[in-house]
């Protein structure tokens, strides 16, 4: 549970930000601030009373100022910043750098103190950028394709399918989807993100990860998209990502979350910064 002077950061509370509409990041509360396209892809799944905010929107969350800033991740996704009395904080929940077709370009700002995820927090993680991986996908399309096989992507059924069906459409090829991929499909083109090429007899498959196991025995036409997959086109900042976002706030302190924030905040006490796991900074009593 991380709350901050009474405010829930993608954990329930009264007062609870929830920063984007994955699962493992719902929220409970009074109420609950997101953005919009969050509301509406976590109503799919879970009910609750949002207020939502537009990005850079300034508002109050008692006496302190705040407003949200696009993380990267997915359609909606959000960091918040708030200042309070005695410092300022950005929280970035689940964050990207590079620019994904179907999520709105990340932004940074300055702050004292930065939580940051650290689900890729080793040097070992190296993604290739979005682009990068664009051009891996539809190789790998246009080879199964060739060889008269119907090419199946396994992907998080949201967010990750609809940024591989957005990259089909480019390149102009149909795709057969779930109706849960498809339902969340829709909620994205109600925020302008165009999809032209969802077909029942589509060229390529569309599966989430539920409908089958993918990380053994895949056939050769089947590719898992994840950064812990064959393809790593992945919604999450890799560890370098990590650092140029670092650099870009300029925090007095770090504190880590999810993955490997031990291994991350020890990484960056060797960079020179201070940095810790933010689990340990809660249980001190320290910013609460």
């Amino acid at each position: 549970m991380m709350i901050i002077k009474g405010i829930g950061l993608d954990s329930s509370s009264k007062v609870a930000f929830q920063s984007h509409a994955h699962t493992d990041h719902f929220v409970s509360g009074e109420f609950i601030i997101s953005t919009k396209p969050t509301k509406f892809l976590s109503h799919l799944k879970k009910g609750g009373f949002y207020r939502t905010y537009r990005f850079g929107e300034s508002f109050y969350i008692g006496d302190y100022k705040a407003k949200l800033y696009p993380a990267g991740h997915m359609l909606g996704s959000a960091q918040i910043y708030i200042r309070f009395d005695e410092f300022s904080l950005l929280y970035t929940g689940d964050v990207k750098w590079f620019k994904l077709r179907t999520a709105e370009k990340s932004k940074f700002r300055k702050a004292d103190i930065l939580v940051i995820e650290a689900t890729y927090g080793l040097p070992m993680y190296n993604f290739p950028t979005p682009r990068e991986a664009e051009k891996k996908l539809i190789a790998f399309v246009e080879e199964a394709l060739d060889r008269n096989k119907t090419p199946t992507l396994y992907a998080n059924q949201m967010g990750k399918a609809q940024e591989l069906l957005k990259i089909l459409d480019v390149h102009g090829y149909s795709a057969r989807v779930s109706g849960d991929i498809r339902k969340v499909a829709r909620i994205y083109e109600k925020f302008g993100v165009r999809f032209n090429n969802i077909s029942k007899d589509g060229e390529v498959v569309i599966r989430g990860f539920r409908s089958q196991k993918p990380v053994d025995g895949l056939h050769p036409s089947e590719l898992f998209v994840s950064g812990f997959g064959n393809l790593k086109l992945s919604n999450h900042a890799d560890f370098w990502e990590l650092i140029k976002i670092i650099e870009k706030v300029k925090p007095e302190k770090i504190y880590t979350r999810y993955g490997y924030n031990r291994e991350f905040a020890k990484i960056l006490r060797g960079l020179g910064y201070e940095a810790r796991p933010i689990e340990d900074v809660l249980l001190s009593g320290e910013l609460i």
